[in-house]
């Protein structure tokens, strides 16, 4: 890969010699021709991406340090004594001035190389066109860059075997040529390869026309103008062409095309008055179009003014006699031009003229205030330099036209900023409809705007877009029908282009306390707070870092909540309004809940009598549990008479036969000693007397029968009287019939009667004997119980308060002849109890 810019010739061949030969020659002996260091190979042309070898040979004398390849560092090898070489692998491509190689020394670089690394040409699309319809212009695509600067290495180009001076010195990348030959050929060279393009074509297809010159308006009016131009080659005026117009005027564009035979002017309509507009012209070839030519420089045209565009009016009534009609600012398209001033004027039927009245050109409504007429007309006119306009009417009509029309209101929803509207359509809407809409609520001056459908356009849904709608603003929306006549009111609705949260919380939140309950009331946020429907409320209980729910009220006609049974404490109260955006701030209000003084007595009173129900309650129920242990402790059981011997006999009146000569009657003696007891005999007068009652059987042969009577002590006759000591019989001889009664003896230590003890206690005998009665007994008989057979005694009582100390049971009655007891003895019967509650109570009875 090393070549020589020099050649040697052999002395002895005058040959040339092979450079290979001559460098690796050197490299053995190491005697440079030269006495400074050199380097191969020198200015090498190669393409990106190649391999090279460069060697260096350093001057005698001279240390070798490195060699570096552009700004890299290279590894060299020695090859002799003053010889070193580096190899170059992928070579990238160099810069404008090549990329050097130099080897260096320890102090100062010793020599050096340059090798340029590019690419071979690239050009491609050779299209050859005429200008003047004679000669032709080529021009292509310049391809990749050969990164080649250097003039002996840049590429070359040939045009049809012409060198191409206009391509290699003004790097235009394009060739002429003054005869139109039809086919061409061109060659791109340089040292690393060539490249050769081709084209042809027929003349008039390829014609690229020149920009026209000299540009100008001859006559410019207020909705047209004339423009002008010449060409600066002659044989454009027989060539059939087509031109281009591009008008530009404020933010409007427009293109407009016209045709001909060396077409050099045209008139342009429909323009707009007092409008300044830019005009840029292009022509090209209109048989076999190839390409618009080149573009004019930009003509500045001013049409004049004309009369303004009719007004659009509106008329709106804010009290029954008194309205204000409307107009909207013309636009600088409809203004044709500055605008001084509008003139408004108003008439009725009554009258015959209208006088007009002038108003500056920032006025954009006038009042109108109405008579005993029921139609008016209003005329309103705009004007500029150039004249009125066409004067806009509007008819108006009281009776049709309320503006507190009691027609129902309904809801309007707003989506994304704008309102959807149907209606039902309405016969007398010759002229279509007219929607307006207007803020809810004011007064004065209000911002009406409004919107004409045409009826042609109208299919009654209309969709409300008009960037005077705010959000958070609520518009009351109307749809008229619009006629020669008067306008009538269709329908009317209310809404909010988009809902937001209240601006401003409930006003006048309080609080009044009732008992345990708190009232809270509140008012309603001004409608132009609102910012959106009010559907309802919520209330919250503040606590210390949330608030809680209470309530959710949905009906927004609810301005008041009652919070129930809250106990004396701080209160924290939280009540917000919502839309359907969301709930506003919240109003907030304190209150301290106290007990009332009533209560506090009514609780002071029943706390109490609830503390001692309760341990009345658990008393008793302790009680019944333990009612076997109480029973035991506090009202023992007495334990029964248990009578020997066999009583199975059935019960019945106890006869029994006594010795004919005893016959015993027992008294009762009240003055008796109590320390003594004895039974003592009846004289027989006394016998006779107290038994005269009594039938005797004297005609029969048994002996008389002896009758045992309990003696019943009661509250009567004897009531004050009490036996103290049990009787005794005595006999008598001379009686056939003894009767004997029994009473009985008190024990000391009682202080009850026979049924107060318990149960039935047995007779005690007397101490003394039958011949020393002390006391007398006297005996109760009751005549109806004397065939009812044995009865148990029912009650004693004693008649002085030295007998309480005395034992209330009894003995058992006996008869003087007999040692056995004479009640007969059932198993069955049992001492009753007394039935008291508290017995009942604890024995578990009802």
């Amino acid at each position: 890969h090393l070549q020589f810019n020099n050649k040697r010739l052999n002395a002895n061949t005058l040959e040339p010699v092979s450079p290979l030969n001559v460098f690796m020659s050197r490299m053995r002996s190491d005697i440079p021709e030269k006495s400074e260091s050199f380097m191969f190979p020198q200015d090498k042309v190669v393409p990106v991406g190649s391999n090279m070898t460069f060697c260096c040979i350093v001057k005698e004398k001279d240390d070798f340090k490195e060699m570096m390849y552009g700004r890299q560092e290279m590894s060299a090898t020695r090859l002799s004594r003053r010889t070193y070489a580096i190899t170059v692998t992928n070579q990238p491509a160099s810069g404008n001035t090549g990329t050097n190689v130099i080897c260096c020394s320890q102090r100062l670089t010793l020599t050096g190389a340059v090798v340029f690394v590019g690419y071979p040409p690239g050009d491609e699309g050779l299209v050859c066109e005429t200008r003047d319809l004679a000669s032709a212009e080529c021009s292509w695509k310049k391809g990749r860059d050969t990164r080649l600067r250097m003039k002996r290495s840049r590429t070359k180009y040939t045009l049809n075997g012409r060198d191409c001076l206009e391509a290699n010195e003004r790097k235009t990348w394009w060739c002429s040529s003054k005869v139109w030959e039809e086919s061409w050929t061109l060659v791109a060279r340089n040292p690393l390869g060539t490249v050769q393009l081709t084209d042809s074509a027929q003349l008039t297809d390829r014609v690229h026309l020149l920009a026209p010159v000299n540009v100008t308006a001859v006559e410019v009016e207020a909705w047209s103008a004339t423009l002008q131009w010449s060409w600066s080659v002659a044989s454009y005026k027989k060539l059939e062409m087509v031109c281009q117009l591009q008008l530009f005027a404020h933010e409007l564009s427009s293109t407009r095309n016209y045709s001909g035979p060396g077409l050099s002017s045209v008139v342009l309509e429909s323009l707009r008055p007092d409008v300044d507009y830019t005009v840029t012209l292009r022509c090209g070839s209109k048989h076999s179009f190839w390409k618009w030519g080149n573009e004019s420089a930009p003509f500045r045209i001013h049409t004049k003014m004309d009369r303004p565009d009719a007004l659009d009016v509106w008329m709106w009534m804010d009290s029954s006699n008194t309205g204000r009609v409307f107009w909207k600012p013309l636009s600088v398209r409809k203004s044709h031009g500055a605008l001084v001033g509008y003139e408004v004027s108003q008439s009725s039927a009554e009258e015959d003229g209208r006088t007009p009245v002038s108003l500056p050109p920032g006025n954009f409504s006038y009042p109108i205030i109405l008579n005993n007429s029921s139609d008016i007309t209003v005329a309103v006119a705009a004007r500029n330099p150039a004249g009125l306009s066409h004067v806009t009417l509007h008819a108006l009509s009281v009776i049709s036209f309320p503006v507190d029309s009691q027609l129902s209101v309904s809801e309007l929803l707003g989506t994304n900023g704008s309102f959807v509207l149907s209606w039902q359509p309405n016969v007398n809407a010759s002229s279509g409809y007219a929607v307006e809409w207007v803020p809810t609520g004011c007064s004065g001056l209000c911002p009406v705007d409004w919107k004409k459908v045409p009826e042609s356009d109208c299919s009654f849904t209309f969709l409300l877009i008009s960037d005077s709608l705010v959000a958070g603003v609520r518009y009351t929306v109307s749809v008229y029908s619009l006629s020669t006549g008067a306008l009538t009111l269709l329908q009317r609705w209310q809404g909010y282009s988009q809902e937001m949260i209240p601006s401003q919380s409930v006003s006048k939140l309080s609080p009044i306390q009732t008992g345990s309950d708190v009232l809270l009331s509140w008012k309603a946020t001004a409608m132009e707070h609102q910012r959106g429907f009010i559907r309802g409320y919520t209330v919250y209980l503040a606590n210390a870092a949330h608030l809680d729910l209470i309530a959710n009220i949905s009906d927004p006609e609810v301005q008041s909540y009652r919070v129930k049974g809250l106990s004396p404490s701080f209160y924290k109260f939280v009540v917000k309004a919502y839309t359907s955006a969301g709930e506003d701030a919240g109003s907030t209000v304190d209150i301290k809940i106290e007990m009332d003084t009533a209560d506090m007595l009514f609780v002071g009173i029943l706390v109490p009598l609830g503390i001692m129900f309760c341990c009345l309650i658990l008393i008793s129920i302790c009680c019944y549990k333990k009612r076997e242990w109480v029973k035991k402790a506090f009202y023992p059981e007495i334990p029964g008479p248990k009578v020997p011997g066999d009583w199975s006999s059935p019960q019945g009146p106890l006869d029994v036969k006594p010795s004919p000569h005893s016959l015993v009657h027992i008294v009762e003696n009240p003055e008796r000693d109590f320390t003594k007891e004895g039974l003592f005999l009846v004289p027989e007068e006394e016998e006779e007397s107290e038994n005269d009652n009594i039938e005797v059987d004297t005609d029969s042969d048994e002996p008389a029968l002896l009758r045992y009577y309990n003696q019943v002590v009661g509250d009567g006759s004897h009531s004050n009287q009490v036996s103290d000591s049990s009787g005794s019989s005595t006999a008598s001889v001379g009686s056939t019939q003894t009767e004997i009664t029994y009473a009985g003896i008190q024990s000391p230590t009682s202080s009850q009667g026979a049924c107060g003890g318990g149960g039935y206690r047995p007779q005690m005998q007397s101490v003394a004997g039958p011949a020393e009665p002390q006391i007398e007994f006297e005996a109760d008989f009751q005549d109806d119980g004397l065939n009812t057979g044995y009865k148990p005694q029912c009650s004693w009582q004693l008649d002085s308060p030295e007998a309480e100390n005395f034992s209330g049971s009894l003995g058992s009655p006996t008869s003087v002849t007999s040692s056995q007891f004479l009640i007969p003895e059932s198993s069955e019967e049992k001492p009753q109890p007394s039935n008291t509650w508290f017995h009942n109570f604890l024995s578990g009875k009802s």
